[in-house]
């Protein structure tokens, strides 16, 4: 973990589904003015040791919650979590609501993944690219077969590498944990736990209870022309397809604001589905805006 910068306010980064804390160092120098940074390997991912504890959301919560005593952080807690790791936010908010003051969620994954297999038809599901089982699967025997350092020529051509310029140091520690089995164990088994009704019914009932009712929420999704342009262009859609999956995901993503009274959905114009890495002044006006 690195904990930085000074002020009321902890700004905590819970990343996506195996990738680590590398991916947003540019983000916590920025928010360094603004508040305290928390950035943290999820347990399994970049430095971190693999953990004991099922990866399940509850689980990963209270490993959070372990490292902020650990640090003395009680209160004035904004999570910012991005796709897995904001489905983890709102975990943590429901778990422990008396630390947090405020969440932003982007394109954070949710309990409704079913709904696109319940109205896409197969072939329009396995172009989705919704189901991650297959990719991470494979990426888990090739680095198991020690064959991790096959991997990094076609990984500094995709996603994130695509969407940012990181320096060399981050780079370097983003493509070491990408070539590790660890990175694919743990991803599959959070991956998996995830989309287990019996393990994330805490969120799907404060969803439909609006449980955070007074917290303040910043829920930003992804511009839905860019992200069909991409469903296009990468799954290898007819444009009715991609606008049908992508209008799916929008309607999935809004069930989010009635999480509480006090959430916005914002969007991200400029971005698919890496705000982070595309939209830095968004994200970072937003983040400000818990400091006034």
């Amino acid at each position: 973990y690195q904990f930085t910068g000074e002020g009321e306010v902890t700004f905590v980064i819970d990343a996506a589904l195996g990738t680590c804390s590398a991916e947003w160092r540019h983000i916590v120098r920025a928010l360094e003015q603004y508040g305290r940074v928390l950035m943290y390997d999820r347990a399994g991912y970049g430095q971190s040791t693999g953990s004991s504890l099922e990866r399940t959301p509850r689980n990963i919560a209270d490993e959070l919650k372990r490292l902020l005593d650990f640090l003395n952080i009680e209160r004035n807690i904004v999570v910012i979590g991005h796709s897995q790791g904001g489905l983890y936010a709102v975990q943590f908010a429901l778990t422990y609501s008396g630390s947090v003051c405020g969440l932003i969620l982007l394109d954070p994954a949710t309990p409704y993944d079913d709904e696109f297999k319940k109205v896409l038809t197969k072939e329009e599901y396995r172009q989705s690219g919704v189901d991650k089982t297959g990719s991470l699967k494979a990426a888990r025997w090739i680095t198991g077969a020690g064959l991790g350092f096959a991997l990094r020529p076609l990984l500094q051509k995709g996603i994130p590498f695509y969407y940012h310029e990181f320096d060399p140091e981050a780079k370097e520690y983003l493509l070491r944990s990408l070539c590790r089995k660890e990175t694919y164990k743990t991803a599959l088994a959070e991956y998996s736990f995830s989309h287990s009704s019996a393990y994330t019914k805490d969120i799907a009932d404060a969803v439909s209870e609006g449980t955070l009712a007074d917290m303040p929420i910043k829920l930003l999704t992804h511009s839905s022309q860019i992200y069909t342009e991409e469903l296009m262009r990468y799954g290898g859609m007819q444009r009715d397809v991609a606008e049908k999956v992508e209008s799916l995901w929008q309607g999935i993503m809004s069930k989010y604001t009635h999480l509480s009274q006090r959430c916005e959905h914002i969007a991200a114009e400029k971005s698919g589905h890496y705000i982070h890495l595309t939209d830095e002044e968004l994200l970072l006006n937003i983040a400000k805006s818990f400091c006034q």
